[in-house]
């Protein structure tokens, strides 16, 4: 049985629900994190303040599935001084604390806190997305830029290149691009 293509979101459908989560700045902090880092639930739930390096805009993701630990960086100037002013004069401690007895946000919380904001933006059938929905747009987004597929695997964690080929499926702009440009004048 062939696997089912995951769901992603339009850069507008990302932008919008950026606008949307800036009357929190947490959640704000929350979405942009998934989406600029292309981080799981569990990886964003476990950041903690020391593995962001500020000064090199690198993110250490640490134990992340399969138990391996990467470096992700930030990609945006605008977002790392956003992240600087989230994490302010911390200097410890969870990046995103709850009100779970081991002081971590919940991933259900989480995962409310993306639908809610895709609700909130319009985004059509907003009750199917989840900060999963965020990493697979990051991905796709990565790709319909012309990362290179082991680029994308080594940002994403894959252990195996199989598993990040998915995205060469969701490359539907650069798809449409070439069709149009074949057909241009008829």
């Amino acid at each position: 049985m062939p696997k089912k293509l995951p769901r992603f979101l339009t850069p507008q459908e990302i932008s919008a629900m950026f606008r949307v989560a800036s009357g929190s700045k947490r959640d704000y902090i929350v979405m942009k994190s998934l989406f600029y880092l292309g981080l799981r639930n569990s990886e964003l739930l476990n950041l903690r303040v020391d593995d962001v390096d500020l000064i090199n805009r690198l993110v250490k993701v640490v134990q992340g599935k399969g138990k391996k630990d990467r470096i992700v960086p930030v990609p945006s100037e605008a977002f790392s001084l956003e992240l600087k002013e989230w994490i302010g004069s911390r200097e410890e401690g969870l990046l995103f604390a709850g009100r779970n007895e081991d002081g971590r946000l919940s991933d259900r919380h989480l995962r409310r806190i993306v639908k809610a904001h895709a609700k909130a933006a319009g985004i059509r059938k907003a009750s199917e997305i989840h900060p999963h929905t965020l990493r697979h747009s990051y991905a796709t987004f990565l790709y319909n830029s012309g990362s290179q597929l082991n680029e994308i695997q080594a940002l994403l964690g894959h252990k195996n290149i199989e598993t990040t080929t998915i995205y060469t499926h969701l490359g539907i702009e650069n798809l449409r691009k070439t069709a149009e440009k074949a057909f241009k004048g008829l």
